[in-house]
């Protein structure tokens, strides 16, 4: 008797129903960038969501590093507490001879039609990358007398990346934090970070229906920050859609700017924590819901407006933006150095 006829995977997902209607206040808790497991947070899928169920949030978007993993059970376990999450994706790309982190945001992970096939490339060509300098550190590694029994059980089972071996590095004792096993690594010849191009990335972004928004803009400890002038050329050459206006470490100067910039571009604003653990650096931010309202009605969730004239948002409104560091001649004041600590920059471009 002939089997029965199983039907292709691209008519299953395009035929999922779609959200339903889901309407927030202006002042409503979202966070659209945070990371768990699946690349180098330590957020569980349950623990991450019943933070944000504890904390009160309406809408979360998973974006681990180049990688999706996480997105479907996240998303079932906050979808019976009541919080929608949005599909996401932090893509490490490479445009004018540095590393940019891409958002992309409304493609969904179990996407197999036409249209999603080169985004779920591009995915599958870093993973690939990651893999093999993840089997090649590990190599190097030990061939040099630095055994990493610890990597199996760090890995837990997730494909082996290079940040769960520099990890196991750092549990051995080999080196003291991450910023000194990515050199040892380095110094071995062997790599740690992988990226596709910019161009690529959202090209294949946008063919699945997704939005391409340049990640945590005025970070200047980790790729860089984004002058006006870099997305003036940016723009020129690749249609991005948005820039990550609201960021845990921006200031409000950084955030009016980016915030600016946004509008005279017409381009959309997210807003992030960029949270990959409990504390680490910071836990999900309450960001208002109005303040990302343009990028939230293109994911299918509507932003009520503020009411009269109020101001959507203005500098003093976020009251855990950090303070600008004071200048060279003044003393540091104790709410300026109780800011966000400066992660590991050698680490940071390729992991947080």
């Amino acid at each position: 008797m002939a089997d029965p006829p199983s039907t292709p995977a691209h008519q299953i997902t395009a035929a999922a129903p779609p959200p339903e209607p889901l309407t927030l206040r202006p002042d409503d808790r979202v966070d659209l960038h945070l990371h768990t497991l699946a690349s180098d947070g330590a957020w569980t899928p349950a623990a991450l969501v019943d933070h944000l169920a504890g904390e009160g949030f309406r809408v979360a978007a998973v974006a681990d590093h180049d990688t999706m993993r996480s997105v479907p059970e996240v998303a079932r376990r906050a979808a019976r507490r009541g919080i929608r999450i949005l599909p996401a994706v932090e893509v490490t790309t490479r445009w004018s001879d540095r590393q940019w982190h891409v958002l992309v945001y409304g493609i969904q992970p179990n996407r197999a039609d036409p249209e999603a096939r080169a985004f779920r490339s591009v995915l599958a060509d870093l993973d690939a990358q990651l893999l093999t300098l993840a089997e090649d550190a590990r190599r190097r590694i030990e061939a040099v007398g630095k055994p990493l029994p610890s990597l199996e059980e760090i890995a837990g089972g997730r494909p082996l990346w290079p940040y769960h071996v520099l990890t196991s590095a750092i549990r051995e004792g080999h080196v003291k934090n991450l910023k000194e096993a990515a050199e040892l690594v380095s110094r071995m010849g062997g790599g740690f970070t992988a990226d596709e191009p910019l161009d690529r990335v959202v090209d294949a972004a946008h063919q699945a229906g997704g939005i391409a928004v340049v990640a945590h803009p005025g970070r200047s400890d980790s790729v860089g920050a984004l002058s006006p002038e870099d997305l003036d050329r940016m723009l020129a050459e690749i249609p991005i859609d948005g820039l990550e206006a609201h960021y845990r470490s921006h200031t409000d100067e950084q955030t009016a700017l980016y915030r600016r910039l946004a509008d005279e571009k017409g381009l959309f604003i997210s807003v992030g924590s960029d949270s990959h653990a409990p504390h680490q650096p910071v836990n999900p931010r309450p960001w208002r819901a109005v303040w990302a309202k343009d990028l939230l009605r293109r994911l299918g969730i509507t932003v009520d407006s503020v009411t009269g004239s109020a101001p959507v948002w203005e500098p003093g409104m976020d009251p855990l933006a950090p303070k600008p560091k004071p200048a060279e001649n003044e003393p540091e004041k104790p709410e300026a150095a109780a800011s966000e600590p400066k992660p590991d920059a050698a680490m940071s471009a390729a992991m947080v």
